[in-house]
């Protein structure tokens, strides 16, 4: 079965603060001594193929307050010219320049495919209109937009940015964006996420970061809203992809659901995208 991830870091540690570079050392040392400088694109596609995954979306951040900067120039020369690396802009609070400007100049000057942005990361309320213009713009070209969303041990993240409800504004004033709840409002918000689902057509789950066993406890409509639920893997924080799709394959759905999980839903949202 064909797979997407949706949800990749393949940053050095050179862009990220020494306190992260500290964290993976002690919580996943074989991920960080294998990786810790990076993989070459090649070297990170070898990598993924191993683990059954064919394309991976490659994620910009910045999040100084936070973890650091993986820049949008640097994130699309990582993807340029290979088709199996997507590559996702993210929005600086700090550039001052306006984020409509920004999206513009990744979308039109870089080829990013879509955004992620890191509320709980960057401290700000996704729900200020502030960001409406940006969000009218990415609605415009067809892109989707990734949330971090629920709760991260990281020093300097504040999770009163991250509730899913945050974006019901959001997804009311923008019915054709496509966003992307990533893990989930987890833990302690999950039925905020499941509920959005019911009330906006535009609104996804990303599956990275939740414990795939317990995804139909979780989210008891996830076969009502199959076509709502993404993969990804939040790598290298998670080193054995092919454990997290074998899970995934393994979960008691139908076929149709696991593949739309998997593949399906990733490539309609990236087909979204339009030239105009």
């Amino acid at each position: 079965m064909k797979v997407i991830d949706f949800h990749v870091h393949p940053a050095p540690v050179k862009v990220w603060k020494s306190w992260v570079v500290d964290y993976f050392r002690q919580n996943n040392p074989d991920t960080f001594q294998s990786f810790a400088d990076g993989l070459t694109p090649a070297k990170l596609m070898t990598f993924f193929a191993s683990q059954g995954v064919s394309s991976v979306v490659v994620l910009a951040e910045y999040a100084p307050k936070c973890t650091g900067v993986m820049t949008n120039e640097e994130t699309a020369r990582y993807c340029q010219g290979r088709e199996n690396l997507i590559p996702f802009a993210a929005i600086s609070l700090e550039d001052g320049t306006p984020y409509e400007e920004q999206a513009r100049y990744a979308v039109e000057e870089l080829g990013m495919k879509g955004f992620k942005l890191l509320p709980s990361y960057q401290h700000f309320y996704p729900n200020d209109p502030s960001f409406f213009p940006f969000y009218e713009y990415v609605q415009s070209k067809g892109l989707p937009i990734m949330f971090h969303t629920g709760s991260s041990v990281f020093r300097g993240s504040r999770i009163k940015y991250a509730d899913p409800l945050l974006l019901d504004d959001v997804a009311d004033e923008f019915p054709d964006l496509p966003i992307l709840l990533e893990h989930g409002g987890r833990p302690f918000w999950y039925d905020h996420a499941s509920w959005m689902l019911t009330r906006h057509c535009n609104v996804h789950i990303g599956i990275a970061g939740i414990a795939i066993r317990h995804l139909p406890r979780l989210f008891p409509n996830l076969e009502k809203f199959s076509d709502r639920f993404i993969f990804g893997s939040d790598w290298p924080g998670m080193y054995d992809v092919k454990g997290l799709v074998d899970r995934v394959k393994a979960l008691p759905y139908a076929d149709e659901t696991k593949a739309a999980i998997l593949h399906g839903n990733a490539e309609r949202l990236l087909g979204k995208a339009k030239n105009a």
